[in-house]
């Protein structure tokens, strides 16, 4: 079964794959770099967000977009390995470079990478863009230079074209990957709506003015190998059409005069020969009938000085007298002599192409060329081409004995395409020359032509015969005509796509910023009006406290004295009532004086209910004057005030848990916290649960950063949305019938914000019960205390 770490690298491989094969659509011939590759961008994206462990991916992808097809498995295992070393190069050359920018990326940005300031964004553009992508096209263009698939005048040309594309794929796909994909996902993600469609959008303008201007720039050069090509079969024409007549002059030479000796022949073909450098040798070949071939043959070696007889080249290959037939077309007269010797006498009629040239030409009373053949006066490899123009006696019907003979130019064939094809005007370019019937017999270039990039034909009239002159343009062709405005425009796309891309960076960046702050700011302003509706609320607290305990002070001795006299009265009137118990004693008067003594004890028994809700007015006060700071072990001091209140709540059957670490400990005002706890607990024993309900109260502690959170808790009826506002009032309550007072939540309100230096929140729902959260401050300020205690004021 598969890991997930080989799912992603066959993920990244698939991508690179896709990404490269459709990059390559927009290759300029030859091909080997595109304007923009994506393909980078996505390799460089995927290993900064998921780590360098997916570098095969990158190399997997990259090898199977060079590899082009699949291996022939028919050729040697050598053949085939040789094959895929090329793409299995580049295809390192992409991981290394994948690696290497993201340890650039890490190394000098960050692992957070935000790029939401210039510093970041340059950063990337220079590192990520420029200088990790230099490692790809280095290694790929030396590979290709090395491997012979590209000619060195075209590695900067290729090196700048992979360099720029394989950059701005990084700084388009690199950047839209980690808008889908980065992390931080809340910077990242705020960039969705505008930054894909910027980059994506200059990405798309940029590649394809560079297209257009590419395409254009191979037009231009195309016009330019065209014209050029024309101007080369023009030449070669006019070389062509300057030695025909020159071969007509010749022959026109011998129709005029009655006897041309071989010092005459001499003295006018030199002109000729100096002049067209093209001929090999120029020659007269005699018509000769059987019966003048003795004559012929003695007048031929009396001119030579040395036996002549006339010959044909045997099966062998080699000069053999002629066998004796009607008529003979011997070479009587040829220059230059000292390299042509052997061929005086020879009977061309013995060469059956020769027969056929010499047919055509004395039917069409036009040169006839023989097309290729050995030369009788050449190496055996020599290949050469003889054109024939019959020259009959001047006012003679033919077939009456006029024809006199041929004249005939003899051509090398590759000295004479050396002058027509001369090797210094094909600047780069490979030429071929096929017959008619589609038979190549020159090539310019021994190496088979690797990719034709242009290619221009003309057939060319070589006496009665018409040649197909080609010419290839290959890489090196354009590597000396090419014009770096298309790779201008590129360089120039690339970086206007960084500029726009690092100013739309940096303000999406810069936004996203200010929203946060905007956020933080706002929050800051609720937590602002929280802590000031807390603070009136806690000055009007204070206030009303204070107001009671002043009322309670001011109340305090008057009700004290009242119970002090109706206390004396009630004794008194006890004393007469036993006084007057006699018999004689008038009922009316009796009567009276029970009706004095039961008024005695409603008013003091009002009077003492009177002051004992006075003194519990005066704990409003919270009087810090008789408690002290001390610290204390949180989890033991609970124990011992919910120990000692424990037989209130077991008579009602309630449970009361304690939920506390033993080793908080916190430097406070114990008698506060007791304070608290016991009205807490007084208050859901009162209000939280009904008379036939068992309920649950719970007191657990936790320690925060700041302090410690004490949350007390019951499963009771809960407290109504409209009366959890008002429950911290003074004398607010809803069981007033059942003696409640509404000052037990007041106290606690006060002395937890003033005493303790805290705060108090509530939360409820109907039958779900109530939640009362109060955070204290580890260590209590005791300078505040003592400036917020009564007795300081």
């Amino acid at each position: 079964m598969l890991n997930r770490l080989s799912i992603l690298i066959f993920l990244l491989a698939l991508a690179y794959f896709v990404m490269g094969k459709l990059a390559l659509f927009l290759a300029i011939p030859p091909g080997y770099a595109t304007a923009i590759w994506p393909a980078a961008g996505v390799a460089l994206a995927a290993l900064l967000i998921k780590g360098y462990r997916l570098w095969p991916g990158v190399l997997l992808g990259s090898f199977l977009v060079n590899i082009g097809s699949l291996p022939d498995t028919s050729e040697p295992l050598a053949a085939m390995a040789s094959g895929l070393v090329v793409p299995f190069i580049i295809a390192s050359g992409a991981a290394l470079q994948a690696v290497f920018g993201a340890w650039l990326v890490r190394r000098y940005i960050g692992l957070n990478i935000t790029l939401d300031s210039v510093r970041e964004v340059l950063r990337f553009i220079i590192f990520a863009c420029g200088i990790a992508c230099t490692v790809a096209a280095s290694i790929g263009t030396a590979t290709l230079v090395i491997a012979g698939l590209l000619p060195i005048e075209n590695f900067v040309f290729n090196w700048l074209t992979w360099w720029v594309g394989d950059g701005l794929g990084v700084m388009t796909f690199t950047v839209l990957m980690l808008v889908c994909f980065g992390e931080p996902r809340d910077i990242w993600r705020s960039r969705r709506r505008i930054l894909p469609l910027i980059m994506g959008g200059v990405s798309v303008v940029v590649v394809t003015l560079y297209i257009f201007g590419s395409r254009w720039e191979l037009s231009r050069q195309q016009a330019e190998f065209r014209q050029y090509s024309e101007q080369v079969f023009s030449r070669a024409q006019a070389i062509i059409n300057a030695h025909i007549e020159n071969l007509y002059a010749l022959g026109a030479f011998f129709e005029v005069s009655s006897d041309v000796t071989v010092l005459e022949f001499d003295a006018f073909v030199d002109g000729f020969l100096k002049r067209n450098t093209g001929f090999q040798a120029m020659a007269w070949v005699q018509h000769v009938r059987e019966d003048k071939r003795q004559l012929v043959e003695s007048q031929m070696s009396a001119e030579q000085g040395l036996p002549v007889v006339f010959t044909r080249r045997s099966d062998e290959q080699g000069l053999v007298p002629q066998l004796s037939h009607d008529e003979y077309a011997v070479i009587r007269y040829i220059e230059p002599l000292a390299q042509n010797v052997t061929a005086v006498g020879y009977d061309i009629n013995s060469n059956a192409l020769v027969r056929q040239a010499l047919s055509r030409a004395l039917t069409s009373d036009e040169p006839a060329t023989t097309g290729p053949l050995p030369l009788v006066q050449g190496r055996s490899n020599d290949l050469g081409l003889v054109v024939y123009l019959p020259a009959s006696v001047r006012g003679l019907a033919r077939g009456e004995g006029a024809l006199l003979g041929y004249v005939a130019a003899v051509f090398r064939i590759q000295d004479l395409m050396g002058l027509l094809l001369s090797p210094d005007s094909l600047r780069h370019i490979s030429a071929s020359v096929s017959a008619q019937e589609g038979s190549t017999f020159y090539a310019s270039s021994k190496e088979p032509l690797g990719q034709a990039l242009f290619s221009e034909s003309a057939i060319l009239d070589f006496a009665d015969s018409k040649w197909t002159f080609k010419l290839d343009a290959d890489q090196q062709y354009l590597a000396g005509g090419r014009s770096m405005v298309p790779w201008g425009m590129l360089a120039g796309g690339m970086l206007f796509t960084g500029l726009l891309g690092m100013t739309f960076l940096v303000l999406t960046g810069q936004k996203y910023s200010s929203e946060a702050a905007r956020k933080e700011l706002k929050a800051m302003l609720a937590r602002l009006q929280d802590t000031q509706e807390h603070l009136v609320e806690s000055e009007k607290m204070a206030s009303l406290g204070g107001l009671v305990a002043g009322f309670a002070h001011e109340l305090n001795t008057p009700l004290g004295i009242a119970i002090t006299a109706e206390s004396t009265l009630q004794r008194d009137l006890a004393k007469l009532s036993a006084a007057m118990g006699g018999a004689t004693t008038p009922r009316a008067l009796t009567d009276m004086l029970g009706r004095m003594q039961e008024a005695s004890r409603i008013v003091l028994a009002n009077a003492q209910r009177a002051g004992a809700l006075i003194m519990s007015f005066k704990q409003v006060s919270v009087d810090q004057a008789t408690s002290e700071t001390r610290t204390i072990n949180l989890h033991d001091y609970l124990a011992d005030v919910l120990l000692h209140l424990a037989p209130n709540y077991r008579r009602s059957g309630h449970q009361v848990l304690l939920d506390c670490p033993p080793d908080i400990s916190i430097r406070t005002v114990p008698g506060g916290i007791s304070q608290v706890v016991i009205n807490l607990l007084a208050n859901s024993l009162i209000h939280a649960f009904t008379s036939d309900q068992k309920g649950h109260i719970s007191l657990s502690v936790r320690q925060s950063s700041s302090g410690v959170v004490i949350r007390f808790s019951d499963d009771g009826i809960g407290i109504p949305e409209q009366d959890q506002k008002k429950i911290f009032e003074p004398f607010y309550t809803t069981r007033r019938s059942a003696g409640g007072t509404g000052l037990g939540l007041h106290i606690v309100y006060n002395t937890i914000i003033r005493q303790l230096q805290g705060r108090i929140s509530v939360s409820s729902q109907p039958d779900q019960g109530t939640t009362f959260e109060i955070s204290l401050p580890l260590t209590i300020n005791d300078a505040e205390y003592q400036d917020s205690s009564p007795m300081a004021a």
